[in-house]
C-alpha cells in the first residue's frame, strides 16, 4: 500500500465564528515539556473543538506546527486513515511523511514501518508538533487504533498527541491518565463555569445582564453547546423576552439537539426510565423501579442510570435526605428533564397520574415532604396533598425549619383549604412571608374567631404568628394586647415555639427603648434547643437573637459594639451553611448601617445592590434603614427627583399599611431633601404632615423607639432654622437632646449636637459653636459615628475642619477630623452614578394583587406560553393552572390572557422608565 498525501488538504481548522478563552483550561493544555499526550473525552456538544480551535491559535503564535485530522471527514480503511494522518503532517513540513511513504510496503509490519518513520520525521523536524485527532471515537479498525497507540507510545520528545473522543477512548494508552505525560480533560473539566457563562453571553449578547445571564448557566449546567442554543433563542425572540432568562427551562430550542446528539446514544430502556423519572425533580434507583413498575429492580436502575452521571446527564445531589441517607440520589440536567417532560405529558392521563401517585407515596415514606405534596397535587389528589402538608409543616416546624415550612406550604392553593384550620394556619405563614399583609390579617382574625379548632400548641403559634405580623406590621399596641398570651405558654407548646418567645420578648423590650431588658433575655435566659441541638440560623434562633442584641447597641449609637456582634454573628452564620441563612441575611441588612457610618452611603449602596438585592427585612427597622441608605446615597449623587419619587414610593407601602413610625421617618428623609433643594413649601406639608401623624397616636409612652413626637419635633428644628428662628430652634434641641439622652440613644444626641453647632455659628457665637462641634466628635468618635456626623446638615464638614484650628486640640480629635475629611472626599470622588433602588415589593401593583404562584404564571403567560406549557414548567396539574387563571382574570380585572399579558408588560415598561428617568 502506498498512501499519497492529498493536495491541500488544510492542517489547520478554522472558523470565523468568536470563541471565548478559557484561559484557565489553556493553562493546564499548556503543561509541562514531558507531556506526551491529551484525552479529551466528553460528548457532543462540550465544547472539545471549540476550546482546542482556540489552544491552536496559541500554539501558531509559539511557532508549533498543528497537524489536524478529523476522523469524520475520512471514509472508512486503514488506507484512507494513513493517507489522511500524512496529509496533516505534511501541511507542517512535507519532509515529515516522504521516508513513512518509501518504507510502506504491504505486509503485517507496515502500519508500524509507517509509525516509526512519521515518528522520526518529526523528531528531525526539531520544532514542536501537535497532532490532533478528532473524533476518535469513529476509529474501528485495529491497525488504526493501533498507529495511535504507537503514536503516543514512540514519540519523539517534540511530539503532542491530543486526542477527542465522544466516548472512552477504544486503545490503552501506554501511561496512566494520573501521569504528568498525559492529561485527561472530561465532562466537569470542559463545563463552562459562572463566569466563563457569563462571559460567553456577554459576547453573544451584549445587551443580556449578568443576573440573566446566571439563570440560563444554572439551566444549561455551563454545558456549551446548550449555552450556545440557549443564547440563539434569546436573540431569536427579541420582540417577546426568552423564558430562559427568568430561570424557566423551555424544551423547545433543545429538544432537536437532545434528539439528534442525546437521545441516540442512550438504549430504549434507558430513555424510558428518564422519562418517568422526569416526573420528580430527584430519584433514586429504588425510587426510579417503583416508578417504571413491575419488572424493573432497584439494581438495574442503578446500573442502567449510573454510567449517565458520565454523560453530564445526571447529577449526584450533595445534600442527602436524613430519611434516606443509604440511598443514592440523583437530579437530571434541567434542559433534560424540560425535553423529557413533553414526552411523559404525552402519555395517558392514567399512566401518568399512576406515576405520581406512586411518587407520592414514596417521597411521604422517606419524609420528603415538599416532593410528596407536590406529587399529591400532581395526581389531582387535593385531599392527600393537604394532609401531607400539615404533616410536613408540623415536622419541619418543631425541628425549627422554618423557611422549608413556608416552601412546602407554598405549593397549597389557598382557595382549597376549606374549613381546615391547622392548614390555615400554615398558609396564614406564608402569607406573612411574601408579605400579603392584609390577606395575613384576614386569616388570623378568622383562626381567632375558631378558638376550638386549634389544639393548644397550634394555638400558640397563632399567638406567634400575630406577634411576628405585628413586628412587621410595627404595631407595638398589637404586640402588646398579645403579651399576656406570648408569656404564658401551654404545655404542650413545642421547642421551637419557645425559642420563638425568646426573640419575640427581646423585639417588643427593643422596640419600647428597653434595651437592657432586651440584652438581659439574650444573656440570661437558656439558648433555644431542639432535641439537644441549639437553634441557631432561623427566625427564631440564637443568631437571630445575637443580631437582636446588636440592634439594641445600633439604636443606642454604639456602633463599634454592633458592629463586633454583627461580624461575630455573621461569620458563625457563614461557617453553618445553608440552615443559617436568614441569620446571615438578616445580619448583612444590619451591617448596611455600619457600613453606612464608616464608608458613606454610595459604599453602603453598592453593598446592599450586590449582596441584598432588596429592602425586604425580617423586621421593620432594618427595611427602614437600608431604605434610606439607599436614597442618601441618590442624595450624595445629587439625584434629588430620584431619590423623592423613591420616598414617595416607600411612603405609599408604609400608609398602605397603616406602618406610621417609619412613614414619620421617610416623611423627615423627604423633608430634608426639600429644603435642600429650595422647596419650602413642600417641607411645611411634609411637616404638617407627620403632625397629623403625631395627632393619630397622642398617648405614645416615653420609652417607645423613635417616637412620632420626636421625629416631629426634629422636623419642627429644621424648619426652625430654615426660617431664622434660631434661638427657638437651640431651645428645641436642647430639649430633644435631653430626652434622646435620657432615653440611652446618644448616637442621635451626637447628630443634634452638630446641629447646635450650626445655630451657634448663625449666631455669631463662634466659641459656643466650636466647644458643640467638640462635643459631637467626642461622642462620635466613642460610637463609631463619622456618617452620621457629616450629614447632620449642610455646613458640618466645614464646622467639623475649623474645629481641627483648636490650639492644643486632642491629638485623638484631630485625627478623627482628619478621617471624616477623609470619607468626605471618598464621597465626592465616587462614581456620580449610585447602584440603582429597589422597589418594596409591594410598589409593583401586580405583585401585591396576586400570589406568588399567580404572578409566576403572569409572567409565563407574558411569554406566550399555553397552559400545558405552565404546567410543566411550574410542576402542576393542567387543573390547577387553569384554577390559578381563573383568579387572575378576576384580580386584575383582566378578560382572558392578552389582558393579562398587556397588564404586565405595562407594568415592566413602567418599572423600567422609572429606573431609566
Amino acid at each position: 500500500m502506498q498512501p499519497v498525501p492529498i493536495p491541500g488538504t488544510p492542517a489547520l481548522r478554522t472558523r470565523s465564528r468568536r470563541l471565548l478563552v478559557r484561559r484557565s483550561l489553556l493553562e493546564r493544555l499548556d503543561g509541562p515539556d514531558t507531556r506526551r499526550c491529551v484525552v479529551l473525552r466528553a460528548p457532543a456538544g462540550f465544547g472539545k473543538s471549540s476550546l482546542l480551535l482556540t489552544w491552536q491559535r496559541e500554539l501558531v503564535s509559539a511557532d508549533a506546527g498543528i497537524a489536524w485530522l478529523r476522523l469524520a471527514d475520512l471514509p472508512e480503511g486503514d488506507l484512507h486513515f494513513m493517507t489522511g494522518l500524512m496529509s496533516a503532517l505534511a501541511g507542517i513540513d512535507s519532509v515529515i511523511p516522504r521516508q513513512a511513504m518509501a518504507h510502506a510496503v504491504p505486509d503485517a509490519l507496515a502500519m508500524e514501518r509507517m509509525v516509526i518513520a512519521l515518528v522520526r520525521g518529526i523528531a528531525a523536524h526539531g520544532r514542536r508538533v501537535v497532532l490532533i485527532v478528532d473524533d476518535v471515537q469513529r476509529a474501528q479498525s485495529g491497525l488504526v487504533l493501533h498507529a495511535l497507540q504507537l503514536l503516543v507510545e514512540y514519540a519523539p520528545p517534540n511530539l503532542m498527541c491530543v486526542f477527542a473522543s465522544q466516548d472512552e477512548l477504544p486503545m490503552t494508552l501506554a501511561h496512566a491518565p494520573a501521569s504528568k505525560t498525559v492529561l485527561e480533560l472530561r465532562n466537569d473539566d470542559l463545563r463552562f463555569s459562572l463566569p466563563e457563562s457569563i462571559d460567553y453571553l456577554g459576547m453573544r449578547l451584549p445587551r443580556l445582564d449578568e443576573r440573566a445571564a446566571a439563570a440560563i448557566h444554572r439551566l444549561t449546567e455551563g454545558w456549551p453547546a446548550l449555552l450556545r442554543l440557549a443564547s440563539a433563542d434569546v436573540r431569536r425572540r427579541r420582540s417577546v423576552q426568552s423564558p430562559l432568562v427568568h430561570g424557566v427551562a423551555d424544551p423547545e430550542p433543545f429538544a432537536a439537539y437532545f434528539d439528534a446528539h442525546v437521545f441516540p446514544r442512550l438504549s430504549e430502556t434507558q430513555l424510558r426510565l428518564l422519562t418517568f423519572c422526569a416526573a420528580a425533580t430527584r430519584f433514586s434507583a429504588p425510587l426510579c423501579a417503583d416508578l417504571a413498575g413491575e419488572g424493573f429492580t432497584p439494581a438495574m436502575c442503578a446500573e442502567l442510570l449510573e454510567p449517565l452521571v458520565h454523560e453530564g446527564l445526571l447529577s449526584l445531589v450533595t445534600e442527602t435526605p436524613e430519611t434516606a441517607p443509604h440511598e443514592r440520589w440523583w437530579h437530571m440536567h434541567p434542559l433534560l428533564r424540560s425535553v423529557l417532560l413533553v414526552r411523559f405529558e404525552a402519555w395517558p392521563e392514567a399512566t401518568r397520574l399512576r406515576v405520581h401517585a406512586t411518587a407520592c407515596q414514596a417521597f411521604a415514606i422517606r419524609g420528603m415532604h415538599h416532593q410528596a405534596v407536590r406529587h399529591a397535587l400532581a395526581a389531582d389528589d387535593h385531599d392527600a396533598a393537604a394532609r401531607l402538608a400539615v404533616r410536613g409543616a408540623e415536622a419541619l416546624f418543631t425541628r425549627g425549619r422554618m423557611s422549608e415550612v413556608i416552601a412546602l406550604m407554598r405549593q397549597i392553593d389557598p382557595g382549597k383549604i376549606g374549613d381546615n384550620a391547622n392548614l390555615a394556619l400554615w398558609i396564614a405563614w406564608v402569607e406573612l412571608a411574601d408579605y400579603r399583609l392584609d390577606d395575613c390579617a384576614r386569616s388570623i382574625e378568622r383562626l381567632r374567631q375558631m378558638p376550638g379548632a386549634l389544639d393548644p400548641a397550634m394555638r400558640y403559634r397563632l399567638t406567634l404568628l400575630g406577634c411576628l405580623f405585628a413586628i412587621r406590621n410595627d404595631d407595638n399596641d398589637a404586640l402588646s394586647w398579645l403579651l399576656p398570651e406570648l408569656l404564658a405558654p401551654p404545655p404542650a407548646a413545642d421547642e421551637f415555639a419557645l425559642a420563638g418567645r425568646r426573640n419575640v420578648l427581646t423585639w417588643l423590650h427593643l422596640h419600647r427603648g428597653e434595651f437592657e431588658e432586651a440584652r438581659r433575655i439574650q444573656r440570661d435566659e437558656p439558648a433555644p434547643r431542639i432535641d439537644g441541638e441549639p437553634v441557631a440560623g432561623t427566625l427564631f434562633g440564637s443568631l437571630v437573637g445575637q443580631c437582636l442584641v446588636g440592634l439594641s447597641y445600633a439604636i443606642e449609637g454604639h456602633m463599634h459594639r454592633a458592629e463586633r456582634i454583627y461580624r461575630q454573628v455573621l461569620a458563625e452564620a457563614q461557617e453553618r451553611g445553608a440552615r443559617c441563612r436568614e441569620a446571615a441575611r438578616l445580619t448583612a441588612q444590619l451591617l448596611v448601617e455600619v457600613l453606612y457610618e464608616q464608608q458613606g452611603p454610595l459604599a453602603a449602596a453598592r453593598f446592599m445592590q450586590e449582596q441584598l438585592g432588596t429592602h425586604d427585612g425580617l423586621i421593620p427597622d432594618t427595611t427602614l434603614r437600608m431604605m434610606i441608605v439607599a436614597n442618601r446615597a441618590q442624595q450624595a449623587a445629587g439625584r434629588w427627583t430620584e431619590a423623592l419619587e423613591h420616598l414617595a414610593q416607600a411612603g405609599g407601602f408604609m400608609r398602605r399599611f397603616a406602618m406610621d413610625r417609619a412613614l414619620a421617618c421617610v416623611l423627615l428623609e423627604q423633608q430634608g431633601i426639600q429644603l435642600a433643594t429650595g422647596d419650602a413649601d413642600g417641607a411645611r406639608e411634609s411637616l404638617r404632615e407627620m403632625e397629623a401623624l403625631h395627632a393619630r397616636h397622642p398617648g405614645v409612652g416615653p420609652g417607645t423607639l423613635r417616637r412620632i413626637a420626636d421625629i416631629v419635633e426634629r422636623a419642627r428644628i429644621r424648619m426652625a432654622m430654615h426660617d431664622g428662628e434660631l434661638p427657638d430652634a437651640l431651645e428645641k434641641i436642647e430639649r430633644l437632646s435631653n430626652h434622646y439622652q435620657q432615653r440611652g440613644q446618644v448616637g442621635l444626641v451626637a447628630s443634634l449636637q452638630m446641629l447646635a453647632a450650626e445655630v451657634e455659628h448663625r449666631l455669631g457665637r463662634a466659641e459656643a459653636s466650636r466647644t458643640r462641634v467638640c462635643a459631637a466628635l467626642r461622642l462620635g468618635h466613642r460610637l463609631g459615628l463619622m456618617q452620621t456626623l457629616l450629614s447632620a446638615h449642610g455646613n458640618a464638614l466645614s464646622l467639623i475642619v475649623s474645629a481641627a484650628a483648636i490650639p492644643n486640640l486632642d491629638p485623638v480629635l484631630g485625627f478623627f477630623i482628619e478621617r471624616i475629611e477623609s470619607l468626605a472626599r471618598l464621597q465626592r470622588d465616587a462614581s456620580a452614578e449610585p447602584p440603582p433602588m429597589p422597589l418594596l415589593r409591594d410598589d409593583r401593583r401586580l405583585t401585591r394583587l396576586l400570589t406568588l404562584r399567580e404572578a409566576e404564571i403572569a409572567e409565563l403567560l407574558l411569554q406566550s406560553l399555553p397552559n400545558k406549557k405552565i404546567a410543566l414548567t411550574l410542576g402542576l396539574s393542567l387543573d390547577t393552572v387553569k384554577w390559578h387563571l381563573k383568579n387572575i382574570y378576576l384580580k386584575l380585572d383582566a378578560h382572558g390572557r392578552s389582558a393579562v399579558a398587556r397588564r404586565m408588560r405595562q407594568e415592566l415598561e413602567r418599572d423600567d422608565g422609572g429606573r431609566s428617568g
